[in-house]
C-alpha cells in the first residue's frame, strides 16, 4: 500500500527505559507518550538525521506482550520539516496507520483465542512488528527529498506471516508535496519503469510469476522509496513472484537525466578468436542489453551470433578441404581468415527517435590478393513490441522514386568512381543503417562499383528534412473519406497521422472528449483505450502503456490526429498502406 508521502534512511541509536505504568494516546496525538494498553516495556528510540539540515527523525517504540498477542513497533516522528503544517498531517497519517495495525491484530487475536478456547486447541500468539529506515534524509544531498519505508509484519496462525510495506516520499520545501514517479521520471515514467522492471525479471524469470499472474506493469499508485540516487520500486510479497521472493525490489538510477539513460539500449561485444593453423578468427559479435522487447533482443542476438558462427563454421569447412587438395599437390596453403566488426549508429532514445542502428562488416579472406567483405545492416524500433525498421516506414510509399533519384545526383558529381550505368536502383531489400538524421544506403563491393571504391554509401536526410509527402487517399471501412471529412498529413519524424474520431467512429467506437483534461476516451464493448494530446503513450486493453514513436496531435481544424499505426496496434484494426493510400477496416 501506498501512501501520499515519501522516504528516509536511518541508523537508529537512543536510550531506553522500562515503564510500570501504561498511558493510551488518541491517534491524533503528537505520540510525545507510546500507547500500551497492559504491562508494556516502552523504549523511546531517538535517532537525529543531518541536524545542519533541520530535519529529525525520532522512533517511538511501542511493545506489548499478552497471551494472545505480541506487538513491537516502532513508529517514526518527523521534525524540522519547512513545511510544519504538512509534516504534523504526516506523523498523523503514518501514526494513524500503525494504530489502525495494533487494533486489528488485538481484534483478530482476541477472536482466535474465543474460537480456539471454544474448539479445545492451543491459541499461538498473534503477532505485530512494524520497523521503518529512512532511505534519504532531504537536504542538498538528496535533493530536498524525505523518503521512509516502513515495514508491517503481521501474524495470525499458518505456517509464515504476510509483510507490508509502505513507502513516504516528500519533497521538502516551503510548501511541502508528495513525489510522484513522474516527477522524477518525467511523463513516459512508465515505459522506462515498466522496460527495466521487464529486462530484469527476464535475466531469472525462475524468481517470478508468468503469464496474467506475473508483472503486467506499475500502478498509477506503485509503491517506492529514494535511496542514493535511485528510485526503488518495490512490490508486496506474493504480488509478481512466489513468497520466496520476498518483497521484490528494483532501483533505477536517476542521476544525470535518468529517463534518457533507460531509454538508450547497451551493446556490449562477444569476441570469438581463434588461430587452429588453416583458420584464423577475429570475430566481434554486438550483444543487445535493454530493449523494451526482451523476446525481440534474445531472437536478435541470437540471429546475429547464429550467423556469425556459420560464417566460422563454413569456412573452417572450405579450409579444412582445401588444405586437403593443396597437401596432394605440393603446394603450402596460406591460412584463411575470418574477420567480423560492427559498429553501433544508433542506440535508441529520443535522439534517435528511438531507433537502434548497427552495422556489421564481415571480412573472409580465402587466397588472392584480398578478401570479400559483406555488410549486414540491422535497423529496429526500441519499443514494447520492437519491429524492424524499412525504408518505406522513414520516407513513405514513395521511398524507391526519393531515394533513388538523390543516390543518382550523388553518383553525378562522382562518376569515375562507379560502373557506368551499373545503378539501376534500390531493391526491396536494400541495406541502410540509421545515423545522425540519416539513412546511409549501402551497396555491397563490386555490386556498382569497383572494389577501389569499397563500399559504396549514400546519405540521405530523413523525411524532416524531404520533400517526401503523406499519403493523400484514407479508406475507412471499404468507403473512401473526402479531403474534406479526413486530411491525412505526415510528422517532422515521418509519422503518417490520420484523424482519430471520424475514423475511430466509422469502426464503430465511441469518442469521447474531456476538453479539462484533454483526454480522449475510446471504447466499444470490452473494448477501452483513453489517448491525450502531446503523450506518446498508448493503452492496449488496461496494459501497460507503450510508445508509438509520435504523440497524438491537434491540428489547426482543432481534430486530433494520431499515427495510423494506432488503429492497428491499439485498435487491432486492418491497416494496409500501398501506392499513397490507407486503407482502415
Amino acid at each position: 500500500m501506498k501512501h501520499s508521502f515519501k522516504m528516509l534512511t536511518l541508523s537508529i541509536t537512543g536510550c531506553c527505559f522500562i515503564a510500570a505504568s501504561a498511558t493510551q494516546v488518541s491517534y491524533a496525538s503528537s505520540l510525545q507518550e507510546a500507547v500500551v494498553t497492559s504491562a508494556a516495556t516502552v523504549i523511546p528510540i531517538s535517532a537525529s538525521l543531518n541536524q545542519q539540515q533541520g530535519i529529525k527523525v525520532t522512533g517511538k517504540a511501542v511493545k506489548e506482550q499478552t497471551a494472545e498477542y505480541q506487538v513491537d513497533i516502532v513508529i517514526p516522528i518527523i521534525e524540522g520539516m519547512k513545511d510544519t503544517q504538512y509534516q504534523d498531517q504526516l506523523n498523523d497519517i503514518i501514526s494513524r496507520q500503525a494504530m489502525e495495525d495494533l487494533a486489528n491484530i488485538k481484534k483478530l487475536a482476541s477472536d482466535a483465542a474465543v474460537n480456539a478456547q471454544e474448539a479445545g486447541y492451543e491459541m499461538r500468539p498473534h503477532t505485530l512488528n512494524i520497523q521503518y529506515e529512512v532511505k534519504a534524509n532531504g537536504g542538498a544531498a538528496n535533493a530536498n527529498l524525505l523518503s521512509i519505508k516502513m515495514t508491517t509484519y503481521t501474524y495470525t496462525g499458518g505456517a509464515n506471516g504476510m509483510p507490508r510495506i509502505d513507502t513516504y516520499n516528500v519533497l521538502d520545501e516551503a510548501q511541502a508535496k508528495r513525489i510522484e514517479l513522474k516527477d522524477l521520471l518525467g511523463d513516459s515514467y512508465k515505459e522506462i519503469v515498466n522496460g527495466h522492471i521487464q529486462q530484469e525479471i527476464a535475466k531469472h524469470p525462475e524468481n517470478f510469476f508468468n503469464g496474467e499472474e506475473g508483472f503486467q506493469g506499475i500502478s498509477d499508485t506503485q509503491s517506492f522509496y529514494i535511496e542514493k540516487g535511485s528510485a526503488v520500486i518495490l512490490f508486496q510479497k506474493y504480488q509478481i513472484a512466489p513468497g520466496s521472493s520476498g518483497s521484490p525490489e528494483f532501483p533505477i538510477s536517476l542521476n544525470n537525466n535518468t529517463s534518457q539513460e533507460q531509454r538508450n539500449v547497451k551493446i556490449t561485444t562477444k569476441t570469438v578468436k581463434e588461430d587452429s593453423g588453416n583458420v584464423t578468427s577475429n570475430v566481434n559479435i554486438p550483444v543487445f542489453d535493454g530493449l523494451k522487447d526482451i523476446s525481440y533482443q534474445a531472437q536478435l542476438n541470437d540471429i546475429i551470433e547464429r550467423h556469425a558462427m556459420d560464417d566460422l563454421d563454413n569456412l573452417k569447412k572450405q579450409a579444412k578441404a582445401d588444405e586437403a587438395t593443396a597437401n596432394e599437390s605440393g603446394i603450402t596453403m596460406r591460412p584463411y581468415s575470418l574477420t567480423i566488426l560492427f559498429e553501433v549508429k544508433a542506440d535508441g532514445g529520443d535522439a534517435n527517435s528511438s531507433m537502434v542502428s548497427v552495422k556489421i562488416i564481415t571480412d573472409t579472406y580465402t587466397g588472392g590478393a584480398h578478401g570479400i567483405q559483406r555488410v549486414d545492416t540491422y535497423t529496429f524500433r526500441d519499443e514494447p513490441q520492437a519491429s524492424p525498421v524499412e525504408l518505406k516506414d522513414l520516407f513513405g510509399d514513395s521511398y524507391k522514386e526519393h531515394i533513388n533519384e538523390q543516390i543518382r545526383q550523388q553518383i553525378a558529381q562522382h562518376p569515375e568512381n562507379f560502373f557506368k550505368d551499373s545503378f539501376k536502383g534500390i531493391s526491396d531489400t536494400q541495406s541502410f543503417y540509421i545515423e545522425k538524421g540519416e539513412a546511409v544506403i549501402l551497396f555491397e563491393p563490386y555490386e556498382i562499383a569497383p572494389y577501389s571504391t569499397g563500399i559504396p554509401e549514400f546519405r540521405i536526410a530523413l523525411v524532416k528534412n524531404s520533400n517526401v509527402s503523406a499519403p493523400a487517399r484514407l479508406t475507412v471501412g471499404g468507403t473512401e473519406l473526402s479531403s474534406v471529412e479526413a486530411s491525412v498529413y505526415m510528422s517532422d519524424n515521418g509519422t503518417t497521422l490520420v484523424p482519430l474520431r471520424i475514423i475511430a467512429e466509422r469502426l464503430g467506437y465511441s469518442v469521447k472528449w474531456n476538453e479539462e483534461t484533454r483526454l480522449v476516451e475510446i471504447n466499444k464493448g470490452a473494448q477501452w483505450t483513453s489517448l491525450q494530446a502531446g503523450k506518446d503513450s498508448y493503452i492496449f486493453n488496461k496494459m501497460a502503456p507503450f510508445p508509438l514513436g509520435q504523440a497524438p496531435v491537434i491540428k489547426e481544424d482543432g481534430l486530433m490526429y494520431v499515427p495510423v499505426d494506432f488503429f492497428s496496434m491499439v485498435l487491432k484494426a486492418e491497416v494496409n498502406s500501398d501506392s499513397g493510400s490507407v486503407s482502415i477496416k
